[in-house]
């Protein structure tokens, strides 16, 4: 079965531009095309809009003050700004040399890790259970006197399984207060790139230092991020040099049309976060049981990868036995479906060169499953005949393989 219609379920990946954020960036993109570092109207009138985008972030995330919402490229930037800038000021302030984080981590703050442990930086790579979590007493038992800095994501952009970062700050805060002779406050940034727009995410019941946005994953343009920085947090070292843009923080002339996107769409986060996430999740739960159903009888055995309960919405990791997921994409886009694999091909056609995701193999998946499978991510507007026309796709494509097998 082909279908004409393109079905997308790969929302993990990036979105699309939401209609309002379009209509919100282009009069910054033609007659309000000011500097706003200017002092005229037209800059004035930029920089206006500017802060207006910063307001409306710190008030999706419950943030005390726009002050705390710095602009940047996105979310690989961000995190670059934060893990980087912060291990140069420690090295200068303490001395302070130790990282925690965890193995699943976005590979942004794992390739970033890895390049500071070539400058003599030292890197705790974090175990999780076979549901992608890491525990809390792991990471408290991690800390060193020399420990500034824990990096722990929201959400797993791969198998979305939440991590428990809430109970993780406060724990580290309770263990550090009951031994103030040898450890001091140890700065604690999340990725919640995948989390925002379809959980609560909260800078004051998470209690973190700071927080990372990428603007296309919540539907606003590719380019364009934020950093949640707490008032009360060392400033890390500017990773770009020039002008004091963005109150000395980043250099470069403000992309004001990007951040009016990206306010814009945290705003409507802000007012219809209910309405996203229960859609998301009426989706992906219909998905499951469609890909369950059709599967019966069929001798294929499938597996659900991540958190049975604590897991985003929208994302639906599933594997399917002894099926290589490199061929069933292809198939799947055949037949009209976007979606992405659990594993990363060197070789188009040899198995045996493919390489099992690194989260999967954190969590204990073994490789006849986990080369086998499909991260399904559903959108706020995919709807029941999109997963109709998607199941079908897939369960005739693996059934394609294995008689072909």
């Amino acid at each position: 079965m082909a279908t004409s219609k393109r079905i997308y379920l790969d929302y993990n990946a990036t979105t699309p531009v939401a209609k309002d954020v379009v209509d919100a960036l282009l009069p910054y993109l033609q007659q309000g095309f000011g500097n706003a570092s200017s002092s005229y109207a037209l800059g004035q009138d930029a920089k206006r809009a500017l802060e207006q985008a910063r307001s409306q972030v710190a008030t999706m995330l419950h943030a005390s003050s726009p002050s705390e919402i710095l602009f940047l490229s996105g979310g690989t930037e961000s995190i670059n700004y934060t893990i980087k800038g912060s291990a140069e000021v420690e090295a200068k302030a303490s001395g302070r040399n130790h990282i925690i984080t965890t193995c699943v981590e976005h590979v942004a703050v794992l390739e970033t890790c890895k390049y500071l442990e070539t400058k003599g930086y030292s890197v705790t790579y974090l175990p999780v259970d076979e549901f992608g979590r890491v525990s809390a007493d792991d990471v408290v038992a991690a800390l060193r006197p020399s420990t500034f800095l824990i990096s722990v994501m929201l959400a797993n952009n791969e198998v979305g399984t939440l991590q428990p970062v809430a109970e993780i700050v406060q724990r580290v805060k309770e263990h550090i207060a009951s031994r103030p002779d040898m450890l001091q406050r140890v700065l604690f940034h999340t990725d919640a790139s995948q989390a925002i727009g379809k959980i609560r995410v909260s800078v004051k019941e998470l209690g973190v230092d700071f927080l990372t946005i990428a603007g296309h994953k919540l539907y606003a343009p590719k380019g364009i991020g934020a950093l949640y920085i707490r008032a009360d947090a060392p400033l890390p070292a500017t990773q770009m040099h020039g002008a004091s843009h963005e109150h000395g923080r980043r250099a470069g002339t403000e992309n004001v049309a990007f951040n009016v996107a990206l306010g814009t769409a945290c705003e409507m986060i802000s007012k219809n976060l209910d309405t996203y996430h229960q859609a998301m999740q009426r989706t992906r739960a219909y998905l499951l049981q469609r890909l369950e159903d059709k599967l019966a009888g069929t001798g294929v055995a499938m597996r659900v990868n991540g958190h049975p309960v604590d897991v985003l919405p929208n994302t639906l990791s599933v594997s399917f036995q002894n099926v290589s997921a490199v061929r069933l994409l292809k198939l799947i886009e055949a037949r009209g479906v976007c979606a992405s694999a659990g594993s990363a091909c060197h070789s188009n056609d040899d198995l045996s060169n493919t390489k099992v995701s690194y989260v999967l193999s954190s969590m204990g998946v073994t490789r006849e499953f986990a080369l086998g499978t499909l991260r399904l991510s559903v959108g706020r507007d995919t709807t029941t005949e999109d997963l109709d026309l998607a199941s079908d796709a897939i369960v005739e494509s693996i059934k394609e393989l294995t008689v072909a097998h």
